[in-house]
This record gives structure tokens, sequence and C-alpha cells, in this order.
């Protein structure tokens, strides 16, 4: 292989990395909004019960209708995916929570398997999120 290929290699292996990455951080999104909804509903529910005013708005900042978006984005994601075991792998992961190798041990595959499936799912995924973000602009 010549230097030039090698080179061209690298930066598709790169940008590759980087669109996974990406896609990671969006499906990492739903949990974190899972968790704001149900932080900003335990803040609710314990002012209530102490007569405190709220005060958790500045920390909790964020509306809960861009928080149920984002994670209805996440879930049309996965549901635009083709059916399979990289599908179910971050489904269980990102949106269930559970980890990786619990999620391997559900799909009847060992640990290493596992880890294939994610990362399979993640550039499948990343390809789907382009597909809808283009369709969308």
């Amino acid at each position: 292989m010549t230097e030039e290929e090698l080179e061209r290699m690298r930066a598709a292996e790169a940008a590759q990395k980087e669109r996974m990455e990406r896609t990671r951080n969006f499906l990492c999104g739903y949990q974190l909004c899972l968790d704001m909804l149900n932080l900003r509903q335990y803040e609710r529910k314990r002012a209530s019960t102490f007569s405190d005013p709220c005060d958790c708005e500045d920390i909790l900042a964020g509306s809960e209708a861009y928080w149920k978006a984002r994670m209805y984005e996440v879930s049309t994601l996965l549901g635009a995916m083709k059916n399979g075991r990289e599908k179910l792998m971050l489904y269980y992961h990102y949106v269930r929570g559970e980890s990786i190798e619990h999620t391997a041990n559900l799909l009847g595959v060992s640990r290493r398997t596992g880890y294939r499936l994610h990362q399979r799912g993640l550039l499948s995924a990343s390809f789907v999120l382009d597909r809808i973000r283009r369709s969308l602009s």
C-alpha cells in the first residue's frame, strides 16, 4: 500500500469513529432526559412535602417538552433501524439502561460479541441518523 492509500484509510477510519461518537452522544441523551424528568418530578414532590419553594429551576434548567422530544427522537432513530440484534443491543443499553454485558447475556451471546454488536449498532445508527437529518433539512 502506498502512503497516500494509508492516509485515506486513516482519514476514513477517523471519520467513522467521529460519526459513531456523535451517535453515541445522541443515544446517551435518552437516559439524561429521563433522569432530568425524574429529578424534576422528585423536586416537585419534595417542595410540596416541605412547603419549600422549588429552587431547582436553576439546576434543572430546560423544559420538559424538550426532554420528551429528545427521547422521542432517540426512539424514532431506533425504530428506523433494521430489526436485528444490533437494534436490540442499542435499545436495551441506551433506552432501558442495561449494561452491554447484561444485554449480551439477554441476547444469548458472549460479552465480546455484545461489544461487537454495540459497535456495529452504533455504525448502523449513525447512517440512519444522517439519513434522518438530511431528510429534515
